[in-house]
């Protein structure tokens, strides 16, 4: 009888971990787990699609090797110590072909006994997203720049009809004149005459 509710029990097991396997192979994101040392422990097939690697070549080394900048990962590290996760961490790393990823790491930690310890998380590529923050942000300037030209422009233009009234009234001011001149004149001639 216990070893038909120890067959049960691995037929459940090995469901579960069928299950696992199929959602952590479904990912987009890449699903990863390293020791306290930094060694890659497991990490989701989606690697291939962001790093360029395949899992079997990044198990057993140690993640800082993806790091563009290795430093880094002592920063991270700090952040999840502190806090006990890190959300929307950013940081570059490196495919395969050399090219920096902006991605976003979003841990947490594992806590063993005697000290140990495991770093599991979500890395997301946020190459894209990046881009789309760049274009908006040059969009942004372009956009600046052009109202910064309209305001140059429109105080022209207003400099412009202002000076046009100023010398619509300097000329009407001359009529004015003119007329004030003219009619002396004619009364000067008139008088001569």
């Amino acid at each position: 009888m216990k070893d038909k509710e120890l067959e049960i029990s691995e037929e459940k097991l090995q469901a579960c971990e069928e299950r696992y396997r199929s959602i952590v192979n479904s990912f987009v994101d890449v699903y990863y787990q390293t020791d306290s040392r930094g060694i890659i422990t497991e990490i989701s097939p989606s690697c291939f699609v962001v790093f360029g690697r395949k899992p079997e070549e990044l198990v057993g080394s140690n993640i800082t090797n993806l790091y563009a900048s290795p430093e880094l990962r002592k920063v991270f590290l700090e952040q999840l110590f502190k806090n006990g996760t890190v959300r929307d961490y950013e940081v570059d790393l490196l495919h395969q072909d050399g090219r920096r990823l902006p991605i976003s790491v979003s841990s947490r930690i594992i806590k063993y006994e005697k000290g140990d310890f495991r770093v599991e998380g979500i890395i997301r590529d946020i190459s894209e997203r990046k881009q789309i923050e760049e274009e908006l942000s040059r969009s942004r300037e372009e956009l600046k720049s052009k109202i910064e030209e309209l305001e140059k422009m429109n105080s022209f233009m207003m400099n412009r009809e202002l000076k046009i009234i100023e010398l619509k009234n300097e000329i009407a001011e001359l009529k004015k004149a003119i007329i004030g001149f003219s009619k002396a004149m004619i009364e000067l001639n008139d008088k001569i005459k």
